[in-house]
């Protein structure tokens, strides 16, 4: 390893709080908000087959890329400072983290469709699903139904609760590459079943099928990546690629291409999504930085995932009034509910999640030694932040 790669790594792995990531999970939440709000309310066909259109749908596949890296990057490093990872203070500063606020939102839905859709089949259907939604199972049980069912969107952070439930033991039990093989079998399970290659080997539609087709390649590849930038060897290998300063504007354009053909070519889309992850991680001053650390971004980044959370009944909101002013287009609709939004998630970020937030210190393993870090918070300790500092 060459001296210049050599500082770039040791520089990489004094990092505790990677900046761009914000940012990134910023146009991420923006390009949801911009997917709902057409989907919700053109019901036309045709929109739904142009790019620019529904290119924010996949901003849920960039945040399952960032949670990959950042969890498997916080696992690798509290294993490698005190030589085993706790996994009850992990799962505890998870559930504090997720759980308040999305069982809050997920009481609130109860009430609304017992007062708005008392009795009929959307009703229905959501109370068929309730179970699936307080366990974090709906993508198991829900199968072509996912797109349809109120409170449908849970299914991206039951797929990270899964990843969240079986990745932490696996990197403590399998180390080394062990664990890296894992996630490359779940990786390639899942492609053969998107692309039919196994069929008549499991059931049509059986239960194993779609827990296959719930793994999000995403949060896999992202984890890949935490392990690779972990180990000289990776670092070395990925730095030509991802270290120069073009590579993460190079990162977005490859995924921005690969989502513009009518069927998006997913594979090539998640591996970029991993390598822009990579690209914004391995030097802070990339070519994108002035962009994702603007002060905004980094504001919605930090409330992203109360975004998410209120996002659609924000979106629902704002078109019933405006249709109520014959302003019922979708391009006028996206600010103000993205305003809403915001207002919203922030609003439940400072008044609701951060006392539980606050929490989360109490789970977190202090080191032996205190080393001081710029921001005055001991390195190897967790914050509650929307990009985790390590």
């Amino acid at each position: 390893m060459t001296e210049s790669i050599q500082d770039a790594y040791d520089k990489f792995r004094e990092v505790r709080y990677f900046g761009c990531l914000d940012g990134l999970r910023a146009v991420s939440i923006l390009g949801v908000v911009w997917f709902h709000t057409w989907f919700i309310t053109a019901y036309y066909p045709v929109l739904r087959t142009i790019p620019v259109l529904r290119i924010g749908e996949f901003g849920v596949h960039v945040f399952f890329g960032i949670s990959g890296f950042l969890i498997t990057t916080l696992l690798l490093r509290e294993e490698e400072r005190y030589g085993a990872i706790s996994l009850k203070d992990f799962y505890i500063r998870r559930a504090l983290r997720i759980w308040p606020v999305y069982y809050a939102t997920l009481a609130f839905y109860v009430v609304l469709v017992l007062v708005t859709e008392h009795g009929n089949d959307r009703s229905r259907l959501f109370f068929h699903y309730l179970p699936g939604y307080l366990t974090y199972t709906f993508t198991w049980f829900a199968g072509s139904a996912t797109s349809g069912p109120i409170f449908n969107f849970s299914w991206s952070l039951a797929t990270e609760e899964q990843f969240y439930c079986f990745w932490p033991a696996t990197i403590r039990l399998l180390r080394g590459w062990g664990s890296s093989l894992v996630m490359s079998v779940l990786v390639v399970a899942n492609l053969a079943s998107r692309y039919g290659l196994l069929a008549g080997l499991l059931p049509p539609d059986s239960l194993l099928e779609r827990i296959i087709g719930s793994v999000a390649v995403p949060i896999c590849l992202g984890s890949l990546l935490a392990q690779a930038l972990n180990a000289p060897t990776g670092f070395k290998t990925l730095y030509p690629i991802l270290g120069q300063k073009w590579s993460a504007p190079a990162m977005l354009a490859v995924l921005v291409a690969s989502l513009f053909p009518l069927e998006p070519i997913w594979p090539l889309a998640w591996t970029a999504v991993a390598l822009l992850v990579g690209a914004c991680v391995i030097r802070e001053d990339n070519a994108l930085a002035p962009i994702l650390r603007i002060r905004p971004l980094a504001f919605i980044g930090l409330v992203s995932y109360g975004m998410y959370l209120f996002n659609t009944l924000a979106v629902r909101i704002v078109h019933s009034g405006m249709d109520r002013l014959g302003l019922g287009h979708p391009l006028l609709a996206f600010l103000p509910t993205v305003g809403l939004t915001v207002l919203a998630a922030f609003l439940s970020y400072r008044y609701f999640e951060l006392p539980f937030l606050a929490q989360k210190s109490r789970f977190s393993r202090k080191p032996r030694a205190t080393v001081p870090s710029p921001d005055g918070v001991a390195v190897g300790e967790e914050v509650a932040v929307a990009s985790i500092k390590l």
